[in-house]
């Protein structure tokens, strides 16, 4: 039972869901790509999509933790949520740093910067559709806010999840004890 409240299983769990959304947002992206209307909903339900699994995921994680800290069996942590984003990320933040490298003359990088620009849009095929309708497809910099954006959610969910709020009430309401 300790794998299930493991927080690597977990981190594992936002890696994974952050695959699964990159590759459903390729597709749609891939599928809509002549019609800017269908770009434009493609973009904005993928991204909000992946904004709803990450807090979901996370919210309930801070849930649970807050039982076990009510109970006397964990100390809260408030660094917990953004390490688990920030080790989940890793991968992206990395790939966001080498394509700074895009900003160098090819000269000195060789084709680095090109191959880690072609992963972080393999990466965050989700923000796709949304980077090329604003153009910041080629913009380094649009890599590394993504990343940063995962993490906010990361750490936003958890807290939320902890104390008990919910940014969506119906999704998380508390069950009334019968007595």
């Amino acid at each position: 039972m300790t794998m299930f409240s493991d927080p690597k299983y977990e981190t594992a769990k936002l890696f994974l869901n952050q695959i699964v959304m990159s590759v459903f947002g390729l597709v749609t992206v891939m599928a809509t790509t002549a019609s800017v209307p269908l770009t434009i909903l493609c973009a904005v339900l993928g991204i909000g999509l992946y904004v709803f699994l990450i807090y979901n995921m996370m919210w309930e994680i801070g849930a649970r933790d807050r039982i076990r800290a009510d109970a006397g069996r964990y100390e809260y942590s408030a660094f917990k949520p953004f390490k688990m984003g920030l080790i989940a990320g890793s991968g992206n933040f990395l790939f966001g740093l080498l394509c700074l490298l895009d900003l160098i003359p090819n000269d000195v990088t060789g084709k680095t910067a090109g191959v880690a620009s072609t992963v972080c849009k393999l990466l965050w095929g989700h923000f796709l559709g949304a980077a090329k309708l604003t153009g910041t497809l080629s913009n380094p910099f649009v890599w590394l806010a993504v990343a940063c954006f995962a993490v906010l959610i990361t750490v936003l969910g958890y807290n939320a999840g902890y104390r008990g709020f919910s940014l969506i009430p119906a999704l998380h309401r508390q069950k009334k004890n019968k007595e």
